[in-house]
């Protein structure tokens, strides 16, 4: 195998800050340690995830914003999620507002070295192609799902389109990353209209439905095992490789990354602590320097 490739399996719950300072770190820290594409699958505690330009006073419900303020006050955030409590978070690529939750969603990281993947440069190749590796994925389980609008998948529900995941991107020293959720349960639908208004922008195809008519969740028979496993080998057939056999000899916890787990851990702890977990971050996108 000539590609350097990487695979983040899940890990036991942490903050939604913890998960976003790992994925900019990572894309931080890809191309300078050789490596070629990786993916990661991780999930959030109850947390509203703002895109890098959104207003969360015009996005997320008044009384969320302030339980999340007096908290910022009264205790600050650690690593481990806070039970009973919905976080909000500001991430490193554009596009709207979402709501995650640990049985409702689950996210994935798509990681590449634009130096080594030069077709993905162009944006709107970039979408179809990432998107395209996660649809092929879904059909691997007989899920039919297609790209709408900018950056959206959806599936056909008795001839009405419907949405089961978002994604956005951003871009950091020639790595792109792509990150997206996929919907897991109903139950996530019903809380994204507790806590956040109906979105500034929608695209085209939404037409002004509510979040519970927009939004669908994948079949029940939708197993997230085998779509971690399909999800890489996906990765790996654009790549022109081989399928993993093993999928320990891949892992990002394995003996072959330790050097770049080492410096992803380190770069992310200061992240974190500087811009992930500060309120002035997430409320105002300002940085203390």
């Amino acid at each position: 195998m000539n590609s350097k490739v990487f695979y983040f399996p899940e890990i036991p719950p942490r903050s939604p800050y913890f998960n976003l300072a790992i994925e900019e770190a990572i894309a931080l820290k890809l191309v300078s340690e050789g490596m070629t594409a990786g993916v990661r699958l991780w999930k959030n505690p109850d947390s509203i995830i703002l895109g890098l330009s959104e207003n969360p006073f015009r996005n997320i419900k008044e009384e969320v914003v302030t339980k999340y303020e007096s908290v910022v006050k009264s205790e600050g955030f650690h690593k481990k999620p806070k039970p009973n409590f919905c976080y909000i978070a500001r991430r490193a690529s554009g596009g709207g507002t979402v709501f995650h939750s640990l049985s409702g969603n689950i996210n994935y990281s798509l990681y590449f070295n634009l130096e080594e993947r030069k077709d993905l440069f162009p944006v709107r190749d970039s979408y179809d192609i990432l998107l395209g590796i996660v649809s092929k994925s879904l059909k691997r389980q007989n899920i039919v799902s297609f790209p709408k609008g900018k950056s959206d998948l959806v599936l056909e529900k008795n001839g009405i389109l419907k949405k089961i995941s978002g994604n956005a991107q951003f871009r950091k020293r020639s790595c792109i990353v792509q990150h997206g959720t996929l919907i897991l349960e109903d139950h996530l639908i019903e809380r994204v209209a507790e806590v956040l208004h109906h979105p500034p922008e929608e695209p085209d195809y939404r037409k002004e439905r509510s979040h519970k008519e927009f939004l669908t969740s994948l079949p029940d028979f939708f197993s997230e095992k085998i779509w971690a496993k399909d999800l890489v080998k996906e990765v790996f057939s654009y790549l022109g490789e081989k399928e993993p056999e093993d999928f320990s000899k891949i892992s990002f916890f394995g003996p072959d990354f330790s050097t770049f787990r080492k410096q992803v851990l380190r770069e992310s702890e200061s992240i974190r602590k500087k811009k992930y977990q500060n309120p002035e971050y997430t409320l105002h996108r300002e940085i203390p320097t």
